[in-house]
């Protein structure tokens, strides 16, 4: 068995609270995005601290005046006045994160880059014509709509409908007392973790996360799980116009049930997203290198796909449960292209892969919590093979726009046309049972 190290899961409640209060706490929330701000700027300054692995202390050693500190280099004091310190970590936590973030995608570009400026050396000793590299750097984050996280000095748990936290009215801190609209209680063998204060469409809610302590959970292995009795796994195929197709299998290929998600509706509206950022794009023609452009519109499609990823995950994780499957399986999809076409059309297909991996990033974590193993095969022949006479005799086509829907046929045994997605799932399936039921 493999001993796993802790994991979260989070609660949201409303919160009940004076009209009044509204506006503390969007100044509250507005002087934490200014700080994570002033941070992201001292990190840019003294790029150094991202290699560094005290690197909070070495912020603070920065940032921070005190008696052994007196003369920082850059006072958050001189901007913030006697900023809370729970606060305070929240902040330099996000920006270093942020940081590392565009530091790990902008080293990636310059590899991107020096992949190929030396193949347009290879075609200039051939005689060939240089082809331009297009793709711009990522820019570095300036600033950041990310929500307050409430460390352990900043709040105070009454009991489990009511919570004190401080808030900010544009002068000084109070502490406020919060009801809560649902309680939030913390699983058996789950810790309460640092609460987030986040604005939705509907009100101010408070996410909660509940820790599980390391080694709580213990997994068996998915070669000890095929050998237990009554043996199923929930199969996904991950396509393009459904965002899951899901089988309940068992060990000699037999299918107990069934489900499709389908992703038409949302790489819609996604694709409509990315043809307003184009058609800006082509407005404005000329972008200023260390500029963000459409911040919102990029932000809306960063979100939308992180809900389709958590939402899918969740569906997939609940039909695993439902059919008392022990193990859900993936297949290996890492070297996924877009294809070329239009820029919307190519970046549309650049975030479908985005969300494929999110999605198993997600249902893994997810799946632990309901003590169930997550793995991936091979997705060799998975799409070509019959699942009923085991030839590579499949032919796949489109039933047009009108449908969306690919079917396969069977050209050896003339099944009956079915869908494509599907007969990958149990392709899939095959693949899995390949590997460790046979």
């Amino acid at each position: 068995m493999a001993q796993l190290r802790g994991f979260t899961k989070t609660k949201c409640s409303q919160l009940v609270f004076p009209i009044h209060i509204e506006n503390f706490m969007k100044s509250t929330t507005e002087q934490y995005r200014d700080v994570v701000a002033f941070f992201l700027d001292v990190i840019q300054k003294e790029q150094w601290v991202l290699s560094s692995d005290e690197w909070l202390k070495e912020i603070e050693k920065l940032t921070i005046q005190n008696k052994n500190n007196p003369q920082p280099k850059y006072n958050l004091k001189n901007n913030f006045g006697k900023y809370p310190s729970g606060f305070r970590r929240a902040a330099i936590a996000e920006s270093f994160g942020e940081a590392s973030s565009w530091r790990t995608r902008y080293k990636k570009w310059q590899e991107k880059k020096q992949k190929h400026e030396e193949k347009n050396t290879l075609r200039k000793s051939k005689g060939k014509k240089e082809i331009l590299f297009k793709e711009r750097p990522p820019v570095y984050p300036e600033k950041c709509s990310t929500w307050i996280s409430y460390y352990a000095t900043e709040y105070e748990w009454i009991d489990n409908r009511h919570i004190l936290m401080k808030l900010f009215t544009g002068k000084s801190y109070i502490k406020y007392k919060f009801s809560l609209a649902q309680p939030v209680s913390a699983p058996k063998g789950y810790q309460k973790g640092s609460p987030t204060l986040v604005q939705k469409k509907n009100g101010w809610e408070l996410q909660v996360p509940f820790v599980l302590p390391k080694g709580t959970i213990k997994l068996k292995k998915v070669t000890e799980r095929v050998q237990e009795a009554n043996f199923r796994m929930c199969v996904v195929d991950l396509g393009i116009n459904h965002h899951a197709v899901m089988t309940i299998q068992d060990d000699k290929g037999t299918v107990y049930a069934t489900k499709f998600i389908s992703g038409k509706k949302d790489n819609h509206l996604r694709k409509l997203r990315l043809e307003q950022i184009v058609r800006l794009q082509k407005q404005t023609k000329i972008i200023p290198e260390g500029e963000r452009f459409a911040t919102d519109l990029w932000d809306k499609v960063k979100n939308m796909n992180n809900d389709i990823a958590h939402s899918v995950s969740k569906q997939i994780v609940n039909f695993a449960e439902l059919h008392f499957a022990n193990t859900i399986v993936f297949e290996h999809l890492d070297n996924l292209k877009p294809e070329k076409g239009t820029k919307s059309k190519w970046l549309n297909q650049k975030f479908m892969f985005w969300v494929k991996g999110r999605i198993v990033k997600y249902t893994k974590y997810k799946a632990i919590h309901k003590g169930i193993v997550v793995n991936r095969v091979t997705p060799k022949n998975s799409s070509r093979r019959c699942p009923y006479c085991g030839q590579l005799a499949i032919v796949r086509y489109s039933q047009g726009k009108k449908y969306g829907v690919s079917l396969s046929h069977c050209l050896c045994c003339k099944t009956h046309d079915l869908n494509s997605d599907f007969v990958g799932s149990l392709g899939v399936g095959t693949n899995f049972r390949v590997k460790y039921c046979i």
